[in-house]
């Protein structure tokens, strides 16, 4: 037998074989998005700010203050049906937390080409696929139980949010098991999961213990579908080893303010507890959630002293219809702030996805002229706020509108310790500073240009609150109210 005529056999053997295999069946859904923004006044003032001592409790940002971004966001869920007890789920993306910046990956002019490679751009390789899930479903008679790495998400998100909504960048991710049992209304859901085992020196995960973070914990949940009514309560511990390089500390150097150091926390324990409630009659619907947080939380000040973490954040939102094209509603939170004392760390941090307002909260402001963290890993904080809102919909539109107004829980005041909750430091105060953070209006909306694709826009001002203008000086900044909007084109398959 020749060699093609070899090849043109095992074709048609193959083909043949297309018809006796058994393919397993994958759905996949996701989400594309691509937006752009334009921002004015990110740094909150005019003035020029040179930081000669970068932990002197200023609120002030140096740098350019005026924001210009392009970003995506790629999401891919497949769901593979192995047998009718057993599902295999996952989710995928590309870039740093789950896309990244339009033009951040391209390679131009890397081989001294010059002017010749103008036009020749190739992807740089900087954007890696990253598993951000990957778990199986078991079904059994008694629990539905999940083992692998998966996302959490409980009551409104304040704390653990799962990343569902499209244009979540983070997700609340545990490398674990967890089991549902539910009998009629009520359900039982214990967990244990390993959140990190990093070391100081490396980013791969250490098999030594002593590097671990690890968190177990149940949730007690009541949902009755016919009244309308969820009540839960969720009670957790999470753990860290002293070598755990997850929650590596920075907190001020009293020796040398201008050269922080930087070494770990130490080994903590904290306990969260989180009720939840949730009520709809007819076109009312009210949700209430608060977290509760406290145990060891290790060096948060210095290098010596230990502090106990005690903190509290609550959050109300009630919603009505008032007929099928308004709907009003309200967003009350209390989230708790430190004082600088360095007995108790009292500061509580929402999770990132959890957002109120276009600007106040959204972006870690330093992070677009001083680079550092990421610019949305931002998170409300010591803050008293309420949210008023109502939306209008009409056919392929909703309008969107919204007023926000916050205090400061905790503020600076002359002659004591203080707290800067957004740089994570703390500082002896020689001034005091306004509690007021402003007021801020919100307007956007949403079309539905078709099934599986909305376009969005907003456009949000914010009237910036005399808290910003704190220095520690008799100098105070003058402030900048920030403004600008932007567009987003979202896909969902």
């Amino acid at each position: 037998m020749t060699v093609t005529r070899f090849a043109l056999f095992l074709l048609f053997v193959s083909t043949l074989s297309i018809n006796f295999a058994q393919a397993l069946p994958i759905d996949w859904s996701g989400v594309f998005g691509a937006d752009t923004h334009l921002i004015s006044n990110t740094c909150k003032s005019g003035d020029n700010v040179t930081k000669a001592d970068p932990r002197d409790g200023t609120q002030g940002i140096s740098g350019d203050c005026n924001a210009s971004f392009q970003t995506y966001v790629f999401k891919l869920n497949p769901q593979m049906i192995v047998n009718d007890g057993v599902t295999l789920k996952g989710e995928f993306s590309t870039g740093h937390i789950r896309g990244g910046f339009a033009g951040d990956n391209s390679a131009n002019n890397q081989d001294g080409s010059g002017n010749n490679s103008y036009f020749f751009t190739t992807p740089a390789q900087r954007s890696s696929l990253n598993v951000n899930q990957m778990y199986m479903e078991l079904y059994a008679d008694t629990a539905l139980v999940k083992i692998g790495r998966m996302s959490k998400h409980y009551g409104l998100g304040i704390v653990f949010d799962d990343g569902n909504d499209p244009w979540d960048r983070f997700l609340t991710m545990y490398d674990g098991i967890d089991a549902e049992m539910k009998v009629g209304n009520f359900s039982l859901i214990p967990y244990w999961a390993k959140i990190s085992s990093y070391s100081e020196t490396s980013t791969k995960a250490e098999p030594n213990g002593s590097f671990d973070v690890r968190e177990a914990g149940v949730t007690a949940k009541y949902d009755n579908k016919n009244q309308d009514l969820v009540v839960s309560v969720l009670y957790a511990k999470r753990s860290s080893e002293s070598k755990n390089a997850l929650y590596n500390s920075d907190p001020d150097d009293t020796t040398a303010p201008s050269t922080p150091n930087t070494f770990n926390r130490g080994k903590t324990e904290i306990t969260v507890i989180e009720p939840f409630v949730s009520k709809k009659w007819n076109k009312l619907k009210v949700s209430a959630e608060a977290s509760l947080q406290s145990g060891d939380y290790g060096k948060v000040y210095d290098n010596t002293i230990k502090s106990s973490l005690s903190s509290q954040a609550y959050i109300l939102d009630a919603k009505y219809e008032l007929n099928p094209k308004w709907e009003i509603g309200a967003v009350l939170g209390q989230v708790s702030g430190d004082d600088g004392s360095s007995d108790e760390f009292e500061a509580s941090y929402l999770h990132p996805n959890f957002h109120v307002a276009d600007f106040m909260f959204r972006y870690n402001y330093a992070a677009f002229s001083e680079g550092g963290r990421s610019i949305f890993d931002a998170s409300i904080m010591n803050t008293r706020f309420y949210k008023l809102h109502a939306n209008y919909k009409a056919d392929k539109w909703t309008w969107k509108s919204a007023l926000i107004i916050a205090k400061a829980m905790e503020t600076a005041q002359t002659g004591k310790r203080a707290y800067h909750h957004e740089e994570s430091y703390s500082f002896s105060s020689g001034q005091s500073q306004s509690d007021n953070l402003g007021w801020e209006l919100d307007f956007g909306f949403d079309y539905r240009w078709n099934p599986n694709v909305t376009i969005s826009g907003y456009y949000g001002y914010w009237k910036v609150g005399d808290y910003y203008s704190f220095t520690n000086d008799t100098d105070t900044l003058s402030l900048s109210n920030m403004h600008g909007g932007g567009l987003k084109a979202t896909l969902e398959f």
